[in-house]
């Protein structure tokens, strides 16, 4: 046993190693009502200032604020000014245009003053009596006052939201780079498992690493994935992934990797030429995550088949590398704080599922999923997600500071 430890490595280190092995994956280029979701490969620049030009930014009359020191109250409306037009041009220090949220500023004029401040008389704008005194430029939108052309609006790794995309087109980038996704195929192994619209014999249960690991994948943009079944069967399984060696970027395996007499997948993946970089990390549940890579350097993700642990390792590890090979730059966990306290974790990483909430100091709370152990499926289906909990801690108590990891 205390070999077995001893040869297991850290958290830490699985994720160094992880970092130094992965690929980096291509880019596509796809036109942005496409690009949601994607990860950016290329920076939105800005091709002019924002506002290109002096916006009005509140309904009612602009004129020249000259006229206003000179006693001014009352002035001829000499026409209006709307959204889209070219900027018109005051032609009397006692005139004024009706301006429109979006227009131009009328060239000879500096002040705005809101609709709700004026009233009409015979084709004059008279300013009330209570009305705020006018500053020049106050209800303007300034050219360049949000940006200037060039200016970086999101940087090449960000994960593309509906703000990304608006600006793209605001800034007339009808295509944008982004990472190519690669495909994967995940191989479910075990003779238990039957198809989930089957009904299983009591000794049998359904798959569901398969899909909780395609649902993942395909919440991040990755969509070209095969789902297949080995047998617990050296040939079956040796056959299955020949069957798509060389068809796939990316291969995950569940089940077959611990310590039985049917557990596989390690020897067989080793006899077609993968490369092992580690297996087993020192943590709970999932000890037994293993990883290599082929010879064309596509990396394998072999995790336990307990669902608990699948979660984990998926989410700890593999999501998060596939989003760095594919030049994301974001971060794969917030801070979070508990709200009760846990015995001392032992020799182990713990990972334990929560739910989310926030606390009176606006700070994110995570409360502990009640469970059975890593076996508790049903446990991590009422999860938010799950912390960590590092390795020969002493007593965690409420209010300590964790990692969380969200579905």
């Amino acid at each position: 046993m205390e070999t077995d430890f001893r040869e297991m490595i850290s958290p830490t280190e699985a994720d160094a190693m992880l970092a130094a092995a992965m690929p980096r994956y291509g880019q596509v280029t796809l036109p942005i009502s496409k690009a949601q979701g994607r990860i950016l490969r290329e920076p939105i620049r800005a091709d002019r200032a924002q506002p290109p030009f002096d916006r009005v930014a509140m309904d009612g009359i602009a004129f020249a604020f000259s006229a206003w020191e000179k006693g001014q109250r009352r002035f001829a409306v000499q026409g209006s000014q709307k959204a889209g037009e070219g900027a018109k041009k005051l032609k009397s220090e006692t005139d004024c245009l009706e301006v429109m949220t979006g227009a131009v500023m009328p060239s000879g004029v500096d002040c705005v003053v809101p609709v709700e401040e004026i009233h009409m008389e015979d084709g004059y704008a008279v300013i009330g009596g209570n009305a705020d005194a006018p500053v020049p430029y106050r209800y303007v939108h300034r050219a360049g006052g949000d940006c200037a052309a060039g200016d970086v609006l999101a940087a090449e790794g960000v994960l593309l939201t509906a703000a990304h995309i608006g600006a793209a087109a605001a800034f007339g980038m009808k295509d944008l780079k982004v990472a190519e996704s690669p495909s994967v195929a995940i191989v479910a192994t075990g003779d238990e498992l039957v198809d989930v619209g089957r009904e299983p014999l009591l000794h049998q249960i359904r798959k569901s690493n398969s899909y909780a690991i395609e649902a993942a994948l395909r919440k991040r943009r990755v969509e070209r994935v095969a789902l297949l079944h080995s047998r617990d069967d050296k040939s079956r399984l040796r056959s299955c992934l020949e069957s798509v060696r060389g068809k796939c970027d990316v291969l995950i395996l569940t089940g077959g990797v611990s310590m039985g007499k049917t557990d596989y997948v390690p020897a067989v993946l080793m006899d077609l030429g993968v490369r092992s970089l580690f297996h087993k990390i020192r943590q709970k549940p999932g000890k037994p995550f293993w990883f290599g890579l082929g010879a064309n350097g596509m990396p394998v993700f072999a995790l336990p088949g307990n669902p608990a642990s699948v979660l984990v390792c998926l989410h700890r590890y593999v999501l998060p590398a596939l989003g760095r090979a594919m030049g994301w730059t974001g971060e794969d966990s917030v801070p979070a704080v508990l709200e009760r306290g846990a015995a001392a974790t032992g020799r182990f990483t713990q990972y334990r599922p929560v739910t989310c909430g926030y606390d009176d100091e606006g700070r994110l709370l995570a409360r502990w999923v009640e469970n059975q152990g890593s076996g508790d499926f049903s446990a991590w289906a009422r999860a938010d997600g799950f912390v960590e909990l590092g390795a020969s801690e002493e007593e965690v108590k409420p209010g300590r500071r964790v990692r969380l990891w969200r579905w």
